[in-house]
């Protein structure tokens, strides 16, 4: 295959004007920069450019031909939405040369408006195949911020597939969750990461444990399990440039000119050598050891080149620059919360018709939940194998069939992550969805999303979309989908006004076990088989139900499944049942039991629980009956954890930084 690239763009960022000099005089060909709202570095408020320094760092960056991209990449609520449109309007304005963005009610807002400005889909967005590129694409987007999580072989045939430009994280703080996957520290803390105020609860100390006990497991290490290592891939330089990556994108906006300096001047330096005389090319090893050297955590090339292992991780955490938070207890509800209702409802619409769906992962916990009530029944599609757990052709039929002669509604559900093996497995879910008449299907991502438009099946999206404004349920109405379920991050007053706005039916998890990080990573082959999950791993999840417990004590499940990627819980189930009749009364069509990791008899517990009490609620509108304590106390005993209310008593749109930031003068 002959070279083809002549140039590529090497990608800087700069937090403060100093840095934007800097970061230009050593060779960056585009910085990355953010205005005061709308971006993931929300932490510091000196961080970040007013609108007039906008102006000038295009202006300046334009003079020395250097290309000026804004990042507009955090999720949005609806009261937000009136100044995105302005600020949109002045960054096109300004001529700045794309926005980076993240929230699809962003990229609705510039189809919309008809903005003349590129955008660029973050990494946040987690495109990691074909088809969510092509997705994207038929939507204005011109360029793909790639998954962390795939490789660069995967990132080539993204490139070349879906023939668009793509950008590749090669240097620099890196999560350890899928991106956009990550809902910890928004549930725990009321700071998102998925707005820019993340708290990092991946880089607490952990030991490894059994799940139900708490005890910790042989002679397995503890520590910092989830402290991924600095990416570096100066080294790698000859297959970035291979793979196709238009754009090599330097992690940093934190960081000062003085420690960006010379990491973007040795890596100019590289790709210019690489591309002069690629047949002698030998990246200088005295030029690695000055980076080596300034490392702020030691380095590691991620999953570029294969699935990883422990060796992506810190456990010593040692070299860890800065820990904004250690450990967490999650607030679990008590018999004092019963008649204290934190939720406002006034101007509520109590229909006549409110739905209770559950998601379960047997046959047997199927027939439980038809028998406890449930009217839509969602088969979920990352199961455990440890547990015997799978859906073969004769049981989805079976599931199907029994279903419907209740006169039910049953769902297919697919998987969190699509990658090429992923959508051609859920299009045989599809083929099997279509011949049989279900009622719709769950999805996670645009790749599924369009893979099921090719079966004309009811699309429903799932809470992996960070539904939190209603230009994003415009964008995916546009897309074909008949409803939504709101963020696992909304609270309970982002939920009301999203319900009341929608134009479609929204769906929102009203009980359950919620993932807070979904990792590609798997946690028990690398402590226990020192191996990782596409290796020789003996599978020590079958034994074992593994878990995380931090310094607090609490106890965080690692639920595996068939892919071998891990799904991090929280250490509390979400519970709204003393709180079930405000609701109720939203415009909220759909309620959700999140029951695929419980036991089936725990199934129809909640299930029936949940029932009785919608009915009880839906027979008597505006009258408020407290829950019985005999009813609460029936959960708690068979629930295999504590019982929170996680997101809906928080406000990740309305925190102490983010007011900080709105109120800072924007010229």
């Amino acid at each position: 295959m002959k070279l083809s690239q002549t140039k590529v763009e090497l990608l800087a960022p700069a937090g403060k004007w100093e840095v934007l000099g800097a970061v230009i005089d050593a060779g960056a060909d585009a910085v990355y920069l953010a205005g005061k709202r709308f971006n993931m570095r929300m932490h510091r408020s000196d961080f970040n450019f007013t609108n007039g320094q906008l102006a000038q760092a295009v202006e300046y960056a334009h003079q020395r031909n250097v290309k000026i991209y804004v990042t507009v990449n955090n999720l949005i609520s609806d009261e937000e939405m009136g100044g995105l449109y302005d600020y949109l309007r002045y960054l096109q304005d300004i001529n700045v040369d794309a926005i980076i963005v993240h929230d699809l009610g962003v990229i609705n807002i510039v189809n919309e408006m008809k903005l003349n400005i590129p955008m660029h889909a973050s990494t946040m967005m987690n495109v990691h195949s074909v088809e969510m590129a092509m997705e994207l694409k038929n939507l204005g987007v011109s360029r793909i911020i790639t998954s962390r999580d795939i490789t660069l072989s995967q990132v080539k045939e993204i490139g070349e597939k879906a023939d668009i430009e793509t950008e590749y994280f090669i240097h620099g703080d890196m999560c350890v969750s899928q991106s956009g996957q990550c809902h910890s520290s928004g549930v725990i803390f009321g700071k998102s990461a998925n707005r820019g105020e993340c708290m990092k609860p991946c880089r607490w100390k952990y030991s490894i444990v059994e799940s139900k006990s708490g005890e910790e497991i042989g002679d397995l290490p503890d520590g910092y399990l989830l402290a991924m290592k600095d990416m570096c891939m100066f080294q790698h330089i000859p297959e970035l440039i291979q793979a196709g990556v238009s754009s090599f994108k330097i992690e940093g906006r934190m960081r000062h000119g003085d420690f960006l300096k010379p990491i973007i001047g040795l890596y100019r330096k590289a790709i210019d050598d690489y591309l002069s005389s690629p047949l002698t090319y030998w990246h200088k090893t005295e030029d690695f050891e000055k980076m080596y050297k300034d490392r702020v955590r030691d380095f590691t090339t991620s999953m570029a080149f294969s699935h990883t292992t422990s060796n992506v991780f810190d456990y010593t955490g040692s070299r860890e620059p800065l820990f904004l938070s250690r450990g967490a207890v999650e607030k679990n509800l008590t018999p004092e919360d019963l008649n204290d209702n934190p939720f406002e409802t006034s101007n509520g619409n109590l229909k006549t018709k409110k739905s209770l769906a559950v998601k379960v992962s047997t046959i047997n916990a199927v027939r439980k939940s038809l028998n406890a009530g449930a009217d839509y029944v969602y088969l979920g599609a990352e199961v455990s194998p440890a547990r015997g757990e799978g859906w073969t052709k004769e049981t989805l039929l079976e599931a199907a069939r029994m279903v419907h002669d209740k006169d039910k509604k049953i769902v297919f559900g697919t998987p969190r992550i699509c990658t090429s093996r992923e959508l051609s497995e859920i299009e045989w879910l599809f083929e099997i969805a279509a011949n049989i008449g279900v009622d719709g299907v769950l999805i996670h991502n645009l790749g599924a999303l369009q893979c099921a438009k090719r079966f004309d099946l009811d699309i429903f999206t799932d809470f992996s979309f960070n539904v939190l404004n209603t230009g994003s349920i415009k964008m995916l109405e546009q897309l074909g989908v008949k409803r939504v379920t709101s963020s696992i991050e909304s609270s309970f007053n982002d939920l009301y006004k999203l319900a009341k706005n929608s134009t479609i039916s929204v769906e929102c998890i009203v009980h359950g076990s919620l993932p807070s990080m979904l990792l590609e990573h798997c946690l028990p082959a690398m402590l226990v088989t020192k191996t990782n999950a596409r290796g020789s791993c003996r599978l020590p999840c079958r034994y074992i139900n593994y878990a995380l417990k931090d310094e607090k004590g609490e106890i965080r499940q690692i639920e595996v499944d068939q892919y071998c990627r891990n799904h991090i819980m929280f250490a509390a189930d979400l519970c709204v049942l003393p709180y079930l009749n405000s609701f109720l009364m939203t415009d909220v069509e759909v309620f959700r039991i999140e029951a695929q990791y419980y036991e089936d008899d725990l199934v129809e517990t909640v299930v029936k629980l949940y029932r009785e009490r919608m009915d009880l609620l839906m027979e008597n509108p505006g009258v408020f009956y407290p829950l019985p304590e005999s009813e609460w106390n029936s959960l708690v005993e068979k629930g295999p954890r504590g019982l929170s209310l996680c997101a809906y008593s928080q406000d990740v749109t309305r925190s102490r930084s983010t007011l900080q930031v709105m109120k800072t003068a924007l010229f």
